[in-house]
């Protein structure tokens, strides 16, 4: 009975440990756009404090603006994919909680209740 446990939790154990790996490369990769965020707030940062050497300093300024949205346009929509994906693995995981929660056998207070 108990090698059947132990061999019936593997799979859910495999699938444990794999959507750990999954949910730290999100992480990862999380942490890299975050560093290129910052990377593009920081010439956005020297953009604009070179603007006020020039004569048209609203039109650099805007110009500075365009450019950094731009370029977070797109690290957005890739964090935003990440987020749902992490927030599908995470609900995942509580499902499977959930029915594992449900699906095991009576409690000790449970069987209590039970005998006479």
């Amino acid at each position: 009975m108990t090698t059947f446990v132990f061999l019936s939790s593997v799979p859910a154990l495999a699938a444990d440990v794999a959507q750990v790996m999954t949910l730290k490369k999100i992480a990862e990769e999380t942490a890299a756009l975050n560093s290129q965020k910052e990377i593009i707030f920081q010439t956005y940062q020297a953009d604009s404090k070179s603007c006020w050497q020039l004569f048209a300093v609203n039109d650099c300024l805007a110009k500075a603006k365009r450019q950094k949205y731009q370029a977070l346009a797109p690290l957005e929509q890739l964090e935003s994919a990440l987020n749902a994906k992490r927030r599908e693995l995470k609900e995942a995981d509580r499902m499977q909680r959930l029915m594992d929660k449900s699906q095991s056998p009576l409690n000790a207070s449970d069987a209590i209740k039970v005998s006479p």
